[in-house]
């Protein structure tokens, strides 16, 4: 291993960050890499945390360089997800990829990552969505039937599935290498074990106003959090009026839904959840709902991975300067400018202003909204 890379949201960078980060340099690599969602994140939520503060914090514990991944790739599907954020690795140059997972036989991840390629076009697949199960409840239950309990475990296991997806995409770009770490005490979306406890636990203790300190070495207390609901009445209002060209516009909207969305605005939801619980179906996972609904509401344009051909960075120390420096010819450019990336990828600049005001209206502060082409760089100095 020379330099690994990691796909991550550190929303917040929190214990079980610093034990993935700690082990994988222990595990010998040179430098790590990060790709980190930016404003808007996989789960179909504005990040909680700042991105910058987030990409600081990420440095200062192990990653020597940290790549915003934009919108919408940030909260797109996980194959799109995946596909976008190891395309960024690739061009940054790493050589292994790592990630925390329920389950890190790397043999049985790889093994189903190969399943799930052939299960796409299984007719089995598109009977049990025709019933009126959501897809990836539909591969699950094909892989069940064909392979058995121990490979839709892997499915039925958040962490695992996006890890099925980043080795999917790392066959694109020749990178053989990985690194699954072992998920250590909180599982995703669990209770607490010790000092560790998953981000969506610390954000949930955040909003009940409870200290989460322990969990964390992120100041916590550095700018107020983002929590969508702060926009809850603006976005049932963008949904409820969305025309059906900007459903068509959507990636992530079925026929079904942009229905269901049409004749929504007879009922009229006062408030987010209502309007979720209105549209929800058997046939749409809660994520994917949540991915449609933050795209509508903040205006994104949609982008194909061939367009991504510009990132910026928002950290690095001494050995990621070294890893830009050689990156220099990548396919994707790697520019601490947003307008330089702008230049090369005006949709994704575009929509980074977007998620970035749209983020800042989340965290109900009157103060004027972060301006992204003069956001200055963290350069960790402390060589």
């Amino acid at each position: 291993m020379r330099n690994v890379g990691i796909v991550c949201e550190f929303d917040p960078y929190h214990n079980g960050h610093r034990y993935l980060t700690d082990t994988v340099r222990e595990r010998g690599a040179r430098s790590v890499i990060c790709v980190l969602s930016g404003d808007f994140t996989q789960r179909g939520d504005v990040a909680a945390f700042d991105k910058q503060l987030r990409a600081k914090c990420a440095v200062k514990h192990g990653a020597d360089l940290v790549i915003e991944l934009p919108p919408p790739f940030s909260c797109a599907c996980s194959e799109v997800f995946a596909k976008a954020a190891v395309k960024l690795l690739a061009a940054a140059g790493a050589d292994t990829l790592s990630f925390g997972t329920e389950i890190s036989d790397i043999g049985l991840l790889k093994e189903a990552a190969e399943i799930s390629e052939s299960i796409k076009t299984d007719k089995r697949t598109t009977e049990f969505t025709a019933l009126g199960l959501s897809y990836p409840a539909a591969v699950s239950r094909c892989i069940e039937l064909y392979y058995g309990g121990q490979y839709s475990r892997v499915f039925s296991s958040p962490n695992a599935t996006l890890a099925v997806e980043y080795i999917k995409a790392a066959k694109e770009h020749g990178i053989e290498n990985f690194l699954p770490i072992k998920r250590k005490g909180a599982s995703h979306n669990g209770e607490p074990v010790g000092n560790i406890a998953c981000a969506s636990y610390i954000r949930q203790l955040l909003r009940e106003k409870r200290d989460a300190s322990r969990f964390t070495p992120f100041d916590l207390d550095s700018q107020p959090p983002a929590f969508i609901e702060n926009m809850g009445r603006h976005i049932v209002y963008s949904v409820c009026n969305a025309t059906p060209e900007m459903l068509r516009a959507c990636p992530d909207c079925t026929i079904n839904l942009a229905d269901r969305i049409i004749k929504l605005s007879r009922e009229k939801p006062v408030n987010l959840e209502d309007m979720l619980s209105m549209l929800k179906g058997r046939d749409i996972t809660l994520a994917r709902l949540r991915r449609v609904v933050l795209f509508i509401a903040a205006g994104l344009e949609d982008m194909q991975l061939s367009e991504l051909n510009a990132a910026r960075v928002l950290a690095f120390d001494k050995k990621g300067a070294e890893l830009l420096k050689k990156a220099k010819d990548s396919e994707v450019a790697l520019t601490t400018s947003l307008a330089r990336a702008a230049e090369l990828c005006p949709k994704a600049a575009r929509n980074t202003e977007r998620a970035s005001y749209f983020r800042h209206l989340c965290t109900a502060q009157d103060t004027p909204a972060p301006n992204e082409y003069t956001r200055r760089i963290i350069i960790e100095r402390e060589f």
